[in-house]
């Protein structure tokens, strides 16, 4: 809904991305955020506990449609 930029006034950031999702999982999804690319993870519900976090995904990325298989998501310091 906000984007990246957390404008609805949720804090903090990581409470404002679940209630996005939460809201309407049918059209807002947990995504990771590449400089201005967004790909949509396949999977909902393991990317929940990284919420807002700095992550490194492996897995395969479906260049047409933008969607991230993430076969591992590991949190980055």
């Amino acid at each position: 809904m906000c984007g990246a930029k957390h404008t609805m006034g949720i804090s903090p950031d990581d409470k404002c991305v679940r209630e996005c999702v939460r809201m309407d999982p049918k059209k807002w999804k947990y995504a990771l955020l590449v400089g201005s690319d967004l790909y949509v993870l396949s999977d909902q519900q393991t990317p929940e506990k990284f919420a807002a976090r700095k992550v490194k995904v492996t897995g395969a990325l479906f260049e047409k449609t933008k969607i991230l298989r993430a076969d591992k998501i590991e949190a980055v310091r």
